[in-house]
């Protein structure tokens, strides 16, 4: 199931729910009771699972392995 980032504009609490995709959308929230709420950007993700009940994830690259000291921008190689 999806994990959708709520805002209240009411008073600025924010706050998670999973919901199926076509599930009714949050409208209240938990923290003040006001109707004042918006989806914002979320950065989580959807994960699923495998047979043997393990997420499946793609693997990690190997840290510590960027001779610049960090990866960004897209011109590390790994």
């Amino acid at each position: 199931m999806p994990l959708y980032d709520y805002k209240c504009d009411a008073c600025n609490g924010r706050f998670e729910i999973n919901h199926p995709m076509a599930g009714p959308v949050a409208t209240q929230c938990p923290g003040c009771g006001a109707e004042k709420l918006r989806k914002i950007l979320s950065t989580g993700g959807v994960l699923g699972s495998s047979k043997g009940g393990q997420d499946s994830l793609p693997p990690m690259p190997p840290m510590g392995g960027c001779p610049s000291g960090g990866c960004g921008g897209g011109m590390c190689g790994l």
